[in-house]
């Protein structure tokens, strides 16, 4: 059956956010004198699912969580944190690829600020190749980014023409609840140990791979 829609996360699948959150993370840990740990340390620990509050505790750090929690949803977004978000290899040649055929292409991401989204797509030369820009609360999560698709689709069917592509367990279910295909990247915020224990995904390494057909390499 032919692709008529393929729907893409952001964080991770088109975008790589590692120095972004790191540097989140480490301003806010050293605002309060704690030593972070390294950039690979950390970034690995968050892919394995290392929760914030054990992160935190790697640096002795746990007491600040809530100081912690707060000043990472007011930066996480911020200006200076988002010019750290680098696109990822291979990914605009294959969007470009994408929109040489007739399927439609929606971007589905958890945002908290659409206007700051919309700049950073328009400075990484991502939003050009985009048909719809769908957003919502990270609080909603796969449900929110279901009723995202469904609201402005005015669709209540499967959607066996769709392909999702993502890098967590919130695509994972999205994609399972509107029907849809389902392609997980491992260059995203989740390893590869763990996306492929989501039962019924196809898992590759990133969308660098994915081919003109929409198969992967």
């Amino acid at each position: 059956m032919p692709l008529k829609n393929i729907f893409l996360d952001l964080d991770g699948p088109l975008l790589d956010g590692k120095l972004r959150h790191y540097y989140c993370y480490k301003f806010i840990l050293e605002k309060f004198n704690f030593t972070p740990v390294g950039i690979d340390e950390y970034w690995e620990s968050k892919r394995a699912l290392v929760t914030r509050l054990d992160l935190l505790k790697m640096s002795n750090a746990e007491a600040i969580y809530d100081e912690f929690l707060g000043l990472w949803i007011g930066m996480i977004e911020g200006p200076k944190a988002l010019t750290l978000d680098r696109v990822q290899t291979g990914a605009l040649e294959c969007l470009e690829r994408f929109r040489s055929s007739s399927t439609r292409l929606t971007l589905v991401t958890l945002r908290k600020n659409k206007s700051a989204l919309e700049r950073q797509l328009e400075a990484t030369e991502l939003y050009k190749f985009l048909d719809n820009v769908l957003v919502c609360d990270h609080l909603e999560g796969a449900e929110g980014k279901v009723n995202a698709v469904r609201s402005h689709f005015g669709i209540k069917e499967d959607l066996e023409d769709a392909l999702w592509i993502g890098d967590t367990e919130v695509d994972f279910m999205a994609a399972k609840s509107l029907g849809c295909q389902i392609i997980l990247v491992a260059n995203g915020l989740r390893n590869e140990h763990y996306l492929k224990s989501l039962e019924g995904a196809k898992v590759i390494p990133s969308i660098k791979l994915m081919r003109e057909n929409f198969d992967v390499a």
